[in-house]
């Protein structure tokens, strides 16, 4: 018979057996062949896994010593572009890291400051938010809705190209709030394994025709403290060591409800504190203008975070 690695791979990945070597092999296989992710996504389907997996690349930097982080300059386009890559990849990479169906972790919320945007109203801070727990990004409003459901909610009203780089195209409005992890250290430290999610509604309320429309979530992880981060957007997002992101396409009138995403990303031990991104933009070519903006919002952010136990016992095999 025919030795099928993938097979092979995906058994140990199934049973929470994987190892590192093994983990680098099966994101190696996914990321060479387009038929191989195929079959990798249906099966990793029915096992019902894929919310739960993270690129490669997050892992590696996880499990590495902790190191001093500096930030190169990077244009908004290939970050964008990375993120949509990795969307593509995080469904078809190491979801073994979190898939230990014979435990049930334990959840709590991580408070995001105003995740509703009950408490303010009018312009949102311009630029990347300088403090933890506060809002900031590109042109954008916090407002009262017709909904009773979602009564208040964050409108997008312009994208905008990155500052530092002349005549970059203006592809989505970025919405951001930095988390700081003091309160979850001692969780992150005596837990096997832990991650958070990241959850948000996003409502396209446009009744013409107009082209699409793309809406995002996405949390990053780094280690240390949030100190220069502000200054060094958004080349610090090279210095992750965990992200995980998901996005919806809306068209016109067709969605017309309020859209719940939501994304996972491992927490690492050493995980100091998060940034996480709302966005509505261009869903075509990232050198691309973001369509016209203003009747796009979003509300409802919440963080969770879940944890496994350091002693809890998986099952013999």
């Amino acid at each position: 018979m025919k030795h099928d690695p993938l097979e092979a791979l995906f058994e140990a990945w199934s049973e929470s057996r994987l190892k590192s070597s093994e983990a680098a092999e099966l994101s190696a296989l996914l990321r060479a062949d387009a038929k191989t992710r195929a079959r990798f996504q249906e099966a990793a389907a029915f096992h019902g896994q894929l919310h739960a997996a993270i690129n490669a690349l997050s892992l590696e930097q996880a499990l590495s010593p902790v190191r001093t982080a500096t930030f190169p300059p990077r244009s908004r386009a290939l970050g964008m572009a990375a993120a949509l890559l990795f969307v593509g990849l995080t469904a078809m990479s190491l979801g073994w890291l979190l898939a230990s169906p014979e435990e049930i972790p334990r959840m709590r919320h991580i408070g995001i400051q105003d995740g509703q945007f009950e408490q303010r109203r009018g312009a949102t801070p311009t630029g990347f938010p300088r403090a933890s727990f506060t809002w900031g990004g590109d042109p954008s409003e916090f407002t009262t809705t017709p909904d009773s459901a979602h009564p208040h909610a964050l409108r997008f009203q312009a994208a905008a190209g990155e500052p530092n780089v002349p005549n970059s195209p203006q592809q989505s409005c970025d919405i951001f709030q930095i988390i700081d992890l003091k309160s979850c250290q001692a969780e992150l430290l005596s837990s096997r394994e832990a991650f958070v999610e990241l959850t948000a509604s996003f409502l396209d309320a446009r009744t013409q025709q107009g082209a699409p429309i793309r809406f995002m979530c996405k949390v990053y992880v780094f280690e240390g403290a949030p100190t220069d981060v502000a200054e060094s957007w958004p080349s610090a997002a090279d210095q992750t060591i965990g992200s995980g992101a998901q996005f919806y396409v809306s068209k016109p009138r067709a969605n017309s409800d309020w859209k719940t995403v939501s994304t996972r990303c491992v927490l690492p031990p050493s995980a100091g504190f998060l940034v996480v991104q709302i966005s509505a933009g261009s869903a075509e070519r990232f050198d691309r203008h973001s369509p016209r903006l203003g009747e796009q919002f979003a509300t409802d952010i919440r963080l969770m975070l879940h944890t496994r136990p350091s002693h809890a016992k998986t099952t013999a095999r």
